[in-house]
């Protein structure tokens, strides 16, 4: 009596269970919005660590979805700025909100004089 080696690949078909379908991993975008809800909340709960982690995640996606310059980036970093405060890391807040500033302002961002 031969016994036959079970394999992943046929193990669906001789048990009746469908095999699993792979899910593909996020966009970066869409990974992006859902670090910096995940960092936000956490951040209302007072876990700043963990907060920061998700919200640099965020800022990571974010960059590789919209490009470094993109005004989008401005809510990941507002609020990662905002976790370096209530860190006491005021001097990298100041730089991220800075950034935010600079994001938001977009081109001709008012430091030339308008005629």
């Amino acid at each position: 009596m031969a016994l036959h080696a079970q394999t992943p690949a046929d193990a669906p078909a001789r048990t009746g269970v469908p095999a699993p379908v792979p899910v593909p991993a996020p966009a970066p975008a869409q990974a992006g919005r859902a670090a910096t809800a995940l960092g936000a909340a956490l951040a209302e709960r007072g876990e700043h660590a963990a907060a920061e982690r998700a919200l640099r995640r965020a800022v990571r996606c974010c960059t590789a979805a919209y490009g470094p310059d993109d005004p989008r980036l401005a809510v990941p970093l507002r609020a990662l700025g905002a976790v370096c405060v209530a860190r006491g890391r005021l001097a990298e807040a100041e730089a991220l909100l800075n950034r935010v500033l600079v994001l938001l302002a977009g081109p001709g961002d008012g430091t030339e004089e308008e005629s």
